[in-house]
């Protein structure tokens, strides 16, 4: 088992310096967020300036293809285009894992994803193109975890699991986000009855909004720390283990109030608190 820092959970800090919180505050392993990398990147940093960092921490994954299941041919070149940089730069960082999400991740836009489609259809069409960033990831010894956001259309875990029978792809896994999962209706005895080898890593957090209301998208149900809201989260915690997981487990915080803490306590303090669970 190996816990690691979520992206999230330091938000407002830089790439180097969520590297030294991750060290010092004892994590095996960290998460890239895709814009810090880019930040750093752009201001004339080169991968290999990282290398020392990732010798202490390593990654364990890196943020992320959004809108996965694009169909029109402008948009569908895109999602090729942007998973071949993203893999390709995971590469070269020795990460294991990239980040996919369903979309629209912003339904005020444009792009308005599958909805609408009846469930089989938006799940072939969803698997077709699983399989094409499949072969990118491959041909980048890179793996997947899907991340289904709850206020998308294809957001539940029974979707979620039909998704990967279809996919048939053994790089391609799932992410147990509590929140996201809580928020859609999934219930423990659900999460226990999973096939451990299609759980590629699990985020450990929490939610205020009552089960299933599948949350708004500027996700204001996870402004709470970790502990302080609705999920049972040992039953949770139990649920996950049931399956035989002994995985990546991640610290995830997605809360502007706590962001304002000090960085290096709410790693260490989210830490502490998911190892007391997994006891």
């Amino acid at each position: 088992m190996l816990i690691g820092l979520h992206n999230l959970a330091t938000h407002h800090t830089n790439l180097v310096t969520s590297f030294r919180i991750a060290r010092e505050t004892g994590y095996a392993g960290i998460e890239i967020g895709g814009p810090k990398l880019q930040r750093y990147l752009s201001q004339g940093f080169t991968l290999d300036s990282l290398r020392p960092l990732l010798k202490e921490t390593p990654a364990i994954g890196l943020s992320y293809v959004q809108d996965i299941e694009r169909q029109a041919p402008a948009e569908y070149a895109a999602l090729l285009s942007e998973c071949e940089s993203v893999c390709a730069l995971a590469e070269r960082l020795d990460c294991p894992m990239v980040q996919l999400l369903t979309g629209p991740l912003d339904p005020s836009g444009s792009y308005k994803g599958l909805a609408g489609k009846p469930w089989p259809e938006m799940r072939r069409l969803t698997a077709k193109n699983l399989r094409a960033l499949s072969e990118i990831g491959k041909a980048h010894r890179v793996k997947f975890y899907l991340e289904a956001l709850t206020f998308t259309p294809l957001n539940r875990l029974d979707q979620q699991i039909e998704l990967l029978e279809e996919t048939a792809c053994d790089n391609v896994g799932l992410v147990l986000d509590f929140y996201h999962l809580w928020d859609s209706g999934t219930t423990p005895d659900q999460i226990a009855r999973m096939d451990q080898r299609s759980i590629f890593c699990v985020d450990f957090c929490d939610s205020l909004d009552p089960f299933g209301q599948t949350g708004d998208t500027a996700q204001r149900g996870r402004d709470v720390w970790t502990g302080g809201g609705r999920i049972p989260l040992k039953e949770w915690v139990d649920a996950v283990r049931a399956t035989g997981f002994d995985g990546i487990w991640r610290c995830e915080l997605l809360s502007p109030k706590y962001w304002e803490l000090d960085p290096f306590t709410t790693a260490r303090d989210l830490k502490s608190f998911l190892e007391y669970m997994l006891v």
